[in-house]
Protein backbone atom coordinates (compact mmCIF):
# COMPACT_ATOMS: atom_id res chain seq x y z
CA UNK A 1 0.00 0.00 0.00
CA UNK A 2 1.06 3.33 -0.99
CA UNK A 3 2.49 5.90 1.99
CA UNK A 4 0.03 9.00 2.86
CA UNK A 5 2.82 11.80 4.59
CA UNK A 6 0.24 14.58 5.57
CA UNK A 7 2.07 18.02 7.12
CA UNK A 8 -0.37 19.74 9.20
CA UNK A 9 1.02 23.64 8.69
CA UNK A 10 -1.95 25.54 10.81
CA UNK A 11 -4.50 24.70 13.60
CA UNK A 12 -7.19 25.87 11.79
CA UNK A 13 -10.65 24.01 12.51
CA UNK A 14 -11.47 24.14 8.67
CA UNK A 15 -9.02 21.22 8.46
CA UNK A 16 -9.89 18.99 11.31
CA UNK A 17 -12.17 17.16 8.55
CA UNK A 18 -9.41 16.34 6.36
CA UNK A 19 -7.41 15.10 9.40
CA UNK A 20 -10.30 12.67 10.75
CA UNK A 21 -10.67 11.72 7.06
CA UNK A 22 -6.73 10.54 6.67
CA UNK A 23 -6.39 8.99 10.00
CA UNK A 24 -9.70 6.94 10.06
CA UNK A 25 -7.92 5.05 6.85
CA UNK A 26 -4.96 4.83 9.26
CA UNK A 27 -7.07 2.81 11.49
CA UNK A 28 -8.42 0.69 8.87
CA UNK A 29 -4.95 -0.32 7.68
CA UNK A 30 -3.79 2.46 5.14
CA UNK A 31 -0.27 3.77 5.56
CA UNK A 32 -0.02 7.46 6.90
CA UNK A 33 2.39 9.74 7.80
CA UNK A 34 1.69 13.03 9.78
CA UNK A 35 3.44 15.95 10.82
CA UNK A 36 2.49 18.34 12.79
CA UNK A 37 3.86 21.72 11.34
CA UNK A 38 1.69 24.08 13.05
CA UNK A 39 3.72 25.71 15.85
CA UNK A 40 6.23 26.78 13.38
CA UNK A 41 5.32 30.56 12.86
CA UNK A 42 8.14 30.17 10.17
CA UNK A 43 6.08 27.64 7.49
CA UNK A 44 4.78 29.35 4.27
CA UNK A 45 1.35 27.68 4.76
CA UNK A 46 1.21 28.87 9.11
CA UNK A 47 -2.52 29.53 10.02
CA UNK A 48 -3.83 29.02 6.80
CA UNK A 49 -6.86 26.46 6.30
CA UNK A 50 -4.81 23.95 4.23
CA UNK A 51 -3.53 20.73 4.39
CA UNK A 52 -0.70 19.53 2.36
CA UNK A 53 0.14 15.94 1.32
CA UNK A 54 2.35 13.70 -0.73
CA UNK A 55 1.09 10.72 -2.21
CA UNK A 56 2.35 8.69 -5.13
CA UNK A 57 5.25 10.48 -5.39
CA UNK A 58 2.53 13.63 -6.24
CA UNK A 59 2.02 16.77 -4.04
CA UNK A 60 -1.38 17.44 -2.90
CA UNK A 61 -2.95 20.62 -1.18
CA UNK A 62 -6.44 20.64 0.34
CA UNK A 63 -7.75 24.22 0.35
CA UNK A 64 -10.58 25.00 3.18
CA UNK A 65 -11.18 28.84 2.46
CA UNK A 66 -14.65 29.77 2.58
CA UNK A 67 -14.11 31.27 -1.42
CA UNK A 68 -11.22 33.15 -2.96
CA UNK A 69 -10.64 35.51 -0.31
CA UNK A 70 -6.81 34.38 -0.53
CA UNK A 71 -5.59 34.53 -4.12
CA UNK A 72 -2.09 34.91 -3.18
CA UNK A 73 -1.80 32.47 -0.65
CA UNK A 74 -3.77 29.82 -2.67
CA UNK A 75 -1.65 30.60 -5.72
CA UNK A 76 1.38 29.44 -3.38
CA UNK A 77 -0.49 26.87 -2.70
CA UNK A 78 -0.90 25.85 -6.14
CA UNK A 79 2.89 26.76 -7.04
CA UNK A 80 4.03 24.15 -4.96
CA UNK A 81 1.10 21.10 -5.76
CA UNK A 82 0.22 18.57 -8.41
CA UNK A 83 -3.20 18.29 -7.02
CA UNK A 84 -5.25 20.82 -5.78
CA UNK A 85 -8.65 20.10 -3.98
CA UNK A 86 -10.74 23.19 -3.00
CA UNK A 87 -13.79 23.25 -0.26
CA UNK A 88 -15.23 25.99 -2.43
CA UNK A 89 -14.87 25.21 -6.32
CA UNK A 90 -15.80 27.16 -9.20
CA UNK A 91 -14.40 26.69 -12.47
CA UNK A 92 -15.35 30.18 -13.44
CA UNK A 93 -13.45 31.97 -10.57
CA UNK A 94 -10.61 29.26 -11.37
CA UNK A 95 -10.39 30.14 -15.04
CA UNK A 96 -10.44 33.73 -14.05
CA UNK A 97 -7.79 34.06 -11.24
CA UNK A 98 -5.38 31.01 -12.32
CA UNK A 99 -5.40 30.18 -15.69
CA UNK A 100 -2.46 28.46 -16.14
CA UNK A 101 -3.18 26.27 -12.64
CA UNK A 102 -7.09 25.25 -13.59
CA UNK A 103 -6.29 22.01 -14.93
CA UNK A 104 -4.71 20.28 -11.48
CA UNK A 105 -7.71 21.46 -9.66
CA UNK A 106 -10.73 19.38 -8.28
CA UNK A 107 -13.57 20.23 -5.95
CA UNK A 108 -13.67 18.88 -3.00
CA UNK A 109 -17.04 18.95 -1.36
CA UNK A 110 -18.76 19.81 1.91
CA UNK A 111 -16.61 21.02 4.68
CA UNK A 112 -17.87 20.84 8.68
CA UNK A 113 -16.27 20.88 12.02
CA UNK A 114 -15.60 16.92 12.91
CA UNK A 115 -12.67 15.56 14.81
CA UNK A 116 -11.00 11.57 16.13
CA UNK A 117 -8.75 10.44 18.42
CA UNK A 118 -4.91 11.77 17.97
CA UNK A 119 -6.23 14.38 15.63
CA UNK A 120 -3.69 17.54 15.77
CA UNK A 121 -6.33 19.86 15.04
CA UNK A 122 -7.77 20.38 18.62
CA UNK A 123 -8.56 22.91 21.30
CA UNK A 124 -6.18 23.48 23.87
CA UNK A 125 -6.36 20.85 27.22
CA UNK A 126 -7.22 23.98 28.99
CA UNK A 127 -9.95 25.24 27.24
CA UNK A 128 -11.28 21.72 27.26
CA UNK A 129 -11.11 21.61 30.93
CA UNK A 130 -13.12 24.62 31.28
CA UNK A 131 -15.85 23.81 28.95
CA UNK A 132 -18.28 21.80 30.90
CA UNK A 133 -18.04 24.16 33.48
CA UNK A 134 -19.09 26.68 31.13
CA UNK A 135 -22.18 23.99 30.08
CA UNK A 136 -20.18 23.53 26.58
CA UNK A 137 -18.44 20.15 25.08
CA UNK A 138 -15.59 19.98 24.55
CA UNK A 139 -14.53 19.71 20.84
CA UNK A 140 -13.22 15.85 21.12
CA UNK A 141 -16.71 14.99 21.53
CA UNK A 142 -17.43 15.68 17.79
CA UNK A 143 -16.64 12.54 16.51
CA UNK A 144 -18.54 11.66 13.40
CA UNK A 145 -20.62 9.42 14.92
CA UNK A 146 -22.19 12.01 16.51
CA UNK A 147 -23.32 13.95 13.27
CA UNK A 148 -25.10 10.62 11.93
CA UNK A 149 -28.36 9.39 11.57
CA UNK A 150 -31.15 7.08 9.11
CA UNK A 151 -33.24 8.10 7.05
CA UNK A 152 -36.88 7.48 8.42
CA UNK A 153 -40.18 8.48 7.08
CA UNK A 154 -42.43 11.08 8.91
CA UNK A 155 -45.03 9.41 11.14
CA UNK A 156 -46.47 12.68 13.02
CA UNK A 157 -46.13 16.69 12.52
CA UNK A 158 -42.98 17.70 10.42
CA UNK A 159 -40.51 19.61 12.14
CA UNK A 160 -38.57 22.55 10.64
CA UNK A 161 -35.00 24.12 11.89
CA UNK A 162 -33.11 27.24 11.49
CA UNK A 163 -30.58 28.38 14.13
CA UNK A 164 -28.08 31.03 13.28
CA UNK A 165 -26.45 34.07 13.74
CA UNK A 166 -25.27 37.28 12.51
CA UNK A 167 -21.98 38.75 11.29
CA UNK A 168 -20.57 42.00 12.33
CA UNK A 169 -20.87 44.13 9.05
CA UNK A 170 -19.37 46.96 10.35
CA UNK A 171 -16.00 45.92 10.66
CA UNK A 172 -13.28 48.24 9.91
CA UNK A 173 -10.70 45.48 9.31
CA UNK A 174 -12.42 44.16 6.21
CA UNK A 175 -13.52 45.87 2.96
CA UNK A 176 -16.77 47.82 1.63
CA UNK A 177 -17.50 44.92 -0.09
CA UNK A 178 -16.95 42.15 2.54
CA UNK A 179 -19.23 44.10 4.81
CA UNK A 180 -21.94 44.69 2.36
CA UNK A 181 -22.02 40.95 1.76
CA UNK A 182 -22.31 40.63 6.25
CA UNK A 183 -25.42 43.17 5.70
CA UNK A 184 -26.86 40.81 2.68
CA UNK A 185 -26.48 37.35 4.87
CA UNK A 186 -27.62 39.05 8.05
CA UNK A 187 -30.57 40.64 6.50
CA UNK A 188 -31.42 37.35 4.59
CA UNK A 189 -31.40 35.25 7.15
CA UNK A 190 -33.47 37.56 9.74
CA UNK A 191 -36.61 37.54 6.98
CA UNK A 192 -35.87 33.75 7.18
CA UNK A 193 -36.49 33.48 10.60
CA UNK A 194 -39.39 36.08 10.89
CA UNK A 195 -40.92 34.77 7.42
CA UNK A 196 -41.26 30.95 9.01
CA UNK A 197 -42.01 31.59 12.69
CA UNK A 198 -45.14 33.21 11.12
CA UNK A 199 -46.32 30.81 8.50
CA UNK A 200 -45.51 27.60 10.42
CA UNK A 201 -45.27 28.90 14.53
CA UNK A 202 -44.69 25.85 17.00
CA UNK A 203 -43.38 23.49 14.37
CA UNK A 204 -40.25 25.98 13.22
CA UNK A 205 -37.56 25.74 15.73
CA UNK A 206 -35.34 28.73 14.54
CA UNK A 207 -33.82 32.07 15.68
CA UNK A 208 -30.71 33.80 16.65
CA UNK A 209 -27.22 32.55 19.21
CA UNK A 210 -27.72 34.68 22.08
CA UNK A 211 -24.51 37.26 21.50
CA UNK A 212 -24.14 40.84 21.91
CA UNK A 213 -25.32 41.48 18.07
CA UNK A 214 -27.96 39.28 18.06
CA UNK A 215 -29.06 41.85 21.53
CA UNK A 216 -29.05 44.79 19.68
CA UNK A 217 -29.82 43.94 16.41
CA UNK A 218 -32.93 41.61 16.77
CA UNK A 219 -33.40 40.35 20.34
CA UNK A 220 -36.65 39.41 19.39
CA UNK A 221 -35.30 36.34 17.42
CA UNK A 222 -33.04 34.90 20.07
CA UNK A 223 -33.32 31.56 21.00
CA UNK A 224 -32.43 29.73 24.71
CA UNK A 225 -28.77 28.86 25.02
CA UNK A 226 -29.49 25.49 25.35
CA UNK A 227 -31.00 25.12 21.88
CA UNK A 228 -27.18 26.86 20.02
CA UNK A 229 -24.72 24.70 22.43
CA UNK A 230 -23.06 22.48 20.07
CA UNK A 231 -23.95 19.07 21.72
CA UNK A 232 -27.33 19.61 22.24
CA UNK A 233 -27.76 21.59 18.55
CA UNK A 234 -26.89 18.37 17.16
CA UNK A 235 -29.28 16.06 18.80
CA UNK A 236 -32.20 18.34 18.55
CA UNK A 237 -30.97 18.33 14.68
CA UNK A 238 -31.16 14.63 13.72
CA UNK A 239 -34.98 15.20 15.88
CA UNK A 240 -36.17 17.63 12.64
CA UNK A 241 -37.22 16.92 8.99
CA UNK A 242 -36.58 20.37 7.28
CA UNK A 243 -33.22 22.23 8.04
CA UNK A 244 -32.59 25.27 6.41
CA UNK A 245 -29.13 26.96 5.19
CA UNK A 246 -28.27 30.07 4.07
CA UNK A 247 -24.87 31.54 2.38
CA UNK A 248 -21.61 31.71 4.76
CA UNK A 249 -19.16 34.23 4.19
CA UNK A 250 -17.41 34.77 0.51
CA UNK A 251 -20.40 33.09 -0.94
CA UNK A 252 -19.41 29.53 0.58
CA UNK A 253 -21.59 26.79 1.61
CA UNK A 254 -22.38 26.81 5.50
CA UNK A 255 -20.75 24.15 7.60
CA UNK A 256 -24.28 23.44 8.97
CA UNK A 257 -25.51 22.41 5.50
CA UNK A 258 -22.73 19.82 5.82
CA UNK A 259 -24.09 18.88 8.93
CA UNK A 260 -27.54 18.49 7.86
CA UNK A 261 -25.81 15.98 4.97
CA UNK A 262 -24.55 13.52 7.92
CA UNK A 263 -27.82 13.43 9.40
CA UNK A 264 -29.74 12.67 6.49
CA UNK A 265 -32.13 15.60 6.55
CA UNK A 266 -34.23 17.04 3.88
CA UNK A 267 -32.57 20.60 3.11
CA UNK A 268 -33.28 23.70 1.80
CA UNK A 269 -30.57 25.95 1.18
CA UNK A 270 -29.68 29.31 0.01
CA UNK A 271 -28.76 28.24 -3.85
CA UNK A 272 -25.13 27.10 -4.18
CA UNK A 273 -22.40 29.17 -5.69
CA UNK A 274 -19.85 26.28 -5.74
CA UNK A 275 -20.00 23.18 -6.83
CA UNK A 276 -19.08 19.56 -4.59
CA UNK A 277 -18.34 16.33 -5.47
CA UNK A 278 -20.81 13.75 -6.68
CA UNK A 279 -24.00 13.66 -7.49
CA UNK A 280 -25.50 15.94 -4.96
CA UNK A 281 -28.42 17.61 -7.09
CA UNK A 282 -30.86 20.59 -6.86
CA UNK A 283 -34.64 18.35 -6.46
CA UNK A 284 -32.42 15.40 -4.90
CA UNK A 285 -30.43 16.56 -2.21
CA UNK A 286 -31.89 19.81 -1.52
CA UNK A 287 -34.53 22.62 -2.66
CA UNK A 288 -32.45 25.92 -3.51
CA UNK A 289 -33.76 29.57 -2.56
CA UNK A 290 -32.98 32.97 -3.00
CA UNK A 291 -34.78 35.00 -0.93
CA UNK A 292 -37.70 34.28 2.19
CA UNK A 293 -40.40 33.56 0.01
CA UNK A 294 -39.07 31.17 -2.22
CA UNK A 295 -37.37 29.20 1.34
CA UNK A 296 -40.74 29.03 2.89
CA UNK A 297 -42.35 27.78 -0.60
CA UNK A 298 -39.22 25.39 -0.98
CA UNK A 299 -40.22 24.26 3.15
CA UNK A 300 -44.01 23.83 1.79
CA UNK A 301 -43.28 21.75 -1.08
CA UNK A 302 -41.23 19.04 1.73
CA UNK A 303 -44.19 19.49 4.80
CA UNK A 304 -46.82 18.81 2.35
CA UNK A 305 -45.09 15.71 0.40
CA UNK A 306 -44.37 12.71 3.20
CA UNK A 307 -43.02 10.89 0.18
CA UNK A 308 -40.69 13.86 -1.09
CA UNK A 309 -39.17 14.44 2.26
CA UNK A 310 -38.40 10.98 2.98
CA UNK A 311 -36.59 10.49 -0.67
CA UNK A 312 -34.66 13.21 0.08
CA UNK A 313 -33.55 12.24 3.65
CA UNK A 314 -32.79 8.82 1.89
CA UNK A 315 -30.85 10.44 -1.11
CA UNK A 316 -28.89 12.36 1.26
CA UNK A 317 -27.49 9.23 3.40
CA UNK A 318 -26.61 7.38 0.73
CA UNK A 319 -24.81 11.22 -0.90
CA UNK A 320 -22.80 11.02 2.93
CA UNK A 321 -21.92 7.25 2.47
CA UNK A 322 -20.66 7.79 -1.01
CA UNK A 323 -18.65 11.22 -0.40
CA UNK A 324 -18.72 12.67 2.55
CA UNK A 325 -18.28 10.85 5.55
CA UNK A 326 -14.64 11.57 6.14
CA UNK A 327 -12.65 8.61 5.29
CA UNK A 328 -14.62 8.42 1.99
CA UNK A 329 -14.42 12.05 1.10
CA UNK A 330 -10.57 11.49 1.53
CA UNK A 331 -10.08 7.98 0.10
CA UNK A 332 -12.32 9.92 -2.85
CA UNK A 333 -9.20 11.94 -3.38
CA UNK A 334 -6.99 9.74 -3.38
CA UNK A 335 -8.54 7.46 -5.89
CA UNK A 336 -8.95 10.42 -8.48
CA UNK A 337 -5.36 11.47 -8.19
CA UNK A 338 -4.97 7.50 -9.03
CA UNK A 339 -7.40 7.82 -12.19
CA UNK A 340 -5.47 11.02 -13.29
CA UNK A 341 -2.31 9.18 -13.25
CA UNK A 342 -3.28 6.31 -14.65
CA UNK A 343 -4.51 8.42 -18.07
CA UNK A 344 -1.67 9.96 -18.08
CA UNK A 345 0.10 6.78 -18.71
Amino acid sequence: METVKLTVPSNSLHAAQILTGFLTLKEQGWDVEVTDNSRDAGNPFYDLPVVLAQYRGQRIVYDLWDGYQDPEDMGKGLAQSDFYFKRSFSPEKNAALFPEEQGKMYPLGFNYHVTCKDNPIREPVWKAALKPLMRRTPDRYFVPEVFEAKAERKTGPVKILFLTQLWDDHDPTLSREANEERTFINETRSQILRTLKERYGDAFIGGLRDEALSRDRAPELIVPAELTERKKYLALMRSCDICIGSMGLHESIGWKTGEYVAAARAIVNERFRYRVTGDFAEGKNYLPFTGAEECVEAVRQLADSPEALFAMKRANEEYYRGFLKPEVLVKNTLETVDRVLEQRR
